[in-house]
């Protein structure tokens, strides 16, 4: 027997704490390949740039590894969808069984997709060995709350930002209470960039940019939180709460999309290295770096080995890269960063494929990077 074998059964086989997902589609959605394309489970791409995705390498290894998901022979992505469809059809739960087969549990950001679209987070709970746990996503409570106050009647800017002060502290303290809830994610990543101001603007600044937001939106089409100093104070007000709750021995962390989106995203601002001066500041809170920060998984790493309350998520880039990429992405972490600095996630969402083919390739790559660093300690040492 190969002495490397118990690590390889070990890596192949342990449970998984899927650290950041989101729902999946219900039986009636998950055909419905104009809203959510099965292409997307290899891509962050959209409109015509996914057509694209069909001659790339993710896609093309995706199609091989399905066939085996899919108990039938897939010679291209017209088989895939064929085989999706049939599965579907036929045994929608059975295919989302074999998806998250080796999942102990799902901690899921519940606020992507169409509300009438998706699966409530506990329905998933019947797949998982362990109950789902919720991510609280809080540009997504602060939007639900500004439509709120659009709603009702509009007063003085800062009669309106006092309201709104107080109701987003008030969300924040009922989800650090919840049981279900386990954690934070922002996005302000996308919003207005990772350059986050570590101090709060004043009232008065404050006040101009919720009122700024109010008035790009209306009621029927809802708002988008995307003005600097509000943003900022967002994270700036969750990242206080968590470090209040955890001299109470409650720990949330917050967790920051970092690196690897779609092109909403401005690449240079998704460098987690811009978080640094927050990381410092607030260092009681727990931090985690979500997607491998790709393409900057180094300075993420830089981050996760000198703050102790920072911690690196090995998760989106898989199935969304290569496979050469994603061994060096892993060996890339390892670097610098604590080997109990690492978390692991498929951001798995819509398609129970997602998480299939996120775990069968992570577990694949992580096999290959440890036992290539332990053979070379070994060569070492003897």
């Amino acid at each position: 027997m190969d002495r490397l074998d118990p690590l390889r059964h070990l890596i192949q086989h342990h449970p998984i704490i899927d650290n950041h997902a989101h729902n999946l589609l219900n039986r009636e959605s998950a055909t419905d390949y104009d809203s959510y394309p099965l292409e997307a489970i290899t891509s962050e791409a959209h409109g015509q740039a996914l057509e694209n995705a069909r001659t790339t390498l993710p896609l093309l290894r995706a199609t091989n590894q399905l066939s085996e998901l899919y108990g039938c022979p897939c010679e291209n992505w017209d088989d895939v969808q064929s085989a999706h469809d049939r599965w579907v059809r036929e045994d929608y739960d059975g295919l989302i069984r074999r998806s998250l087969e080796g999942t102990h549990a799902l901690l899921l950001d519940d606020l992507l997709g169409d509300d009438e679209d998706v699966e409530k987070f506990d329905w998933h709970d019947s797949f998982t060995v362990s109950t789902t746990k919720r991510i609280v996503r809080i540009e997504a409570v602060a939007a639900d709350l500004i439509l709120q106050l659009a709603s009702s009647e509009r007063k003085a800017g800062e009669t309106v930002w006092n309201n709104f002060r107080q109701r987003f502290q008030n969300a924040l303290s009922e989800a650090m209470e919840d049981p279900n809830v386990v954690g934070f994610k922002s996005v302000v990543c996308y919003r207005t960039g990772l350059d986050v101001d570590p101090y709060s603007s004043d009232d008065t600044t404050l006040a101009g940019s919720l009122v700024r937001t109010l008035d790009s939106g209306t009621t029927r089409s809802g708002f988008r939180v995307e003005d600097k100093p509000l943003n900022d104070w967002l994270v700036q007000q969750t990242l206080k709460a968590i470090s209040f709750k955890k001299m109470a021995g409650v720990v949330k962390p917050l967790q920051f999309h970092t690196g690897l989106g779609d092109d909403d995203i401005n690449l240079v601002r998704a460098n987690p290295a811009y978080l640094q001066p927050l990381i410092a500041q607030y260092s009681k809170a727990d931090i985690v770096l979500l997607h491998s920060a790709y393409p900057y998984t180094r300075e993420a790493g830089y981050l996760a080995s000198v703050y102790p309350n920072v911690y690196l998520d090995l998760g989106e880039v898989f199935p969304m890269v290569s496979r050469d990429a994603q061994e060096n992405i892993l060996r890339q972490s390892l670097e610098l960063t604590p080997a109990n600095r690492l978390l692991w996630s498929t951001d798995g969402h819509f398609h129970p494929e997602t998480f299939w083919l996120a775990n069968r390739q992570f577990r694949q790559a992580l096999e290959t990077v440890r036992c290539d660093l332990l053979c070379f300690l070994c060569s070492i040492a003897y």
